[in-house]
């Protein structure tokens, strides 16, 4: 099989009914990639693959699973390769936990974080990397947060699950570069998403102000003075799907305005 232009591919992205998800499926749609995309609710998820059809050409394959549920990694991948013929390029990418401060999260939330942000991402991926192995290329990139740099407030299941992703992606990007395959993860900062919104709805929810106004702190806080679009995260992630890409490999690259201060 030749790898020489995306359009070649075929592509698996998870959480891909909305935002971020979405923007990064229309991106490898735009290429002419053909698509499984995946989540829960089965009406959103059949209007996206809809909509991918209809704009892009290219063929979308929905399936509505929870992968944070015992088994579902490895069904996801199967059916995956199963409608495909085969999956080139993964894009892992997972919805948030509830927000909770560090002294104050249970075992409950904990284990639930680990199943729905550490082993709903390793599990698919490992379940993916015999046949990318065999074919002798793979592209895995992984959507995680800018809290893995700079802890956010009352996220700490987040980021602390997403930090053990990171340290997974890493080992496994040394482990493949010899067979093809690249590992890479991409850090959304403050993008405009319907998450962002609900975690600052929450926030003033707490303080007493307004949803308004804590997304006006949110954009003062960033150097370019707005959130960014979830179309600018997912033109990275295609860039990291592309051979323009074949010689980065185990790197974490924030999207983020400048927001995060240290190097």
């Amino acid at each position: 099989m030749t790898h020489n232009t995306l359009g070649k591919r075929r592509a698996l992205v998870s959480a891909a009914s909305q935002g971020l998800g979405l923007a990064t499926a229309k991106a490898l749609a735009a290429a002419g990639m053909d698509l499984v995309i995946c989540a829960r609710g089965e009406e959103r998820l059949l209007a996206a693959a809809a909509g991918l059809r209809s704009e892009y050409g290219v063929k979308v394959h929905p399936v509505v699973i929870d992968l944070a549920k015992t088994g579902a990694p490895g069904q996801l991948a199967a059916e995956a390769e199963r409608l495909l013929g085969g999956v080139d390029v993964l894009i892992n990418n997972v919805g948030g936990p509830s927000p909770t401060a560090a002294a104050l999260t249970s075992e409950a939330e904990w284990q639930k974080g680990f199943e729905q942000v550490f082993l709903s991402s390793t599990l698919l991926t490992t379940a993916l990397l015999p046949a990318m192995r065999k074919q002798g290329f793979g592209r895995i990139v992984t959507i995680t947060s800018i809290s893995v740099l700079e802890p956010i407030e009352n996220l700490v299941v987040s980021t602390a699950m997403r930090l053990a992703v990171t340290g997974f992606t890493k080992t496994l990007a040394n482990e493949v570069a010899k067979d093809g395959i690249t590992v890479n993860t991409v850090l959304p900062g403050i993008i405009h998403t319907q998450r962002i919104e609900d975690l600052r709805r929450a926030k003033a929810a707490r303080d007493g102000t307004t949803l308004s106004e804590e997304m006006a702190r949110s954009e003062a806080q960033i150097p370019m003075r707005r959130m960014g679009r979830p179309e600018e995260l997912a033109a990275l992630v295609a860039f990291l799907a592309s051979d323009a890409a074949s010689y980065i490999t185990g790197v974490h690259i924030p999207v983020d305005g400048g927001l995060r201060r240290g190097f």
